[in-house]
């Protein structure tokens, strides 16, 4: 689909993610929140899970390859806002849970992205902002599907 501006959506939508989570990692800081908005993302994704979750699971679910995924959790780990256990039967394989610490602090850091989203959604109306939340979400469903055949 074309249009009129010039800016595809790929780029508008790379853009205004890129510039949330600027804004959001700001706010993180202001408010002295000790995780990084890499974190933060990593930690909503396990939160979100249901079942036993693998490293590999967060790397599918990160779209992030092993090792980062692993620098990730070491990171988390040493915050005690992670928790590995060994898969019984499986020496080489670790589930990954979140906290109390963790869920603890995200009882902030989901007050300070309300708050910061409720900032940058000034001026858009309702209807506005559930078209937009529509098309988004058909958007990641096309590209799901799209994935998912390769």
């Amino acid at each position: 689909m074309s249009n009129d501006s010039g800016a595809s959506i790929g780029y508008v939508i790379g853009t205004t993610r890129r510039l949330i989570l600027k804004e959001l990692g700001a706010v993180f800081i202001q408010n002295n929140i000790p995780i990084t908005i890499e974190q933060f993302i990593f930690l909503h994704i396990l939160r979100s899970m249901e079942g036993e979750v693998t490293q590999q699971d967060m790397a599918n679910n990160t779209c992030k390859d092993k090792s980062a995924v692993l620098r990730t959790i070491d990171a988390l780990e040493r915050q005690g806002l992670v928790q590995r256990t060994q898969l019984s039967g499986d020496r080489r394989k670790n589930t990954l849970s979140v906290t109390a610490k963790c869920e603890e602090l995200f009882k902030t850091l989901l007050e300070l992205e309300a708050q910061t989203m409720g900032t940058l959604t000034e001026g858009i109306n309702s209807e506005e902002y559930q078209a937009t939340i529509r098309v988004l979400k058909k958007i990641q469903e096309n590209a799901t599907r799209l994935t998912s055949l390769k």
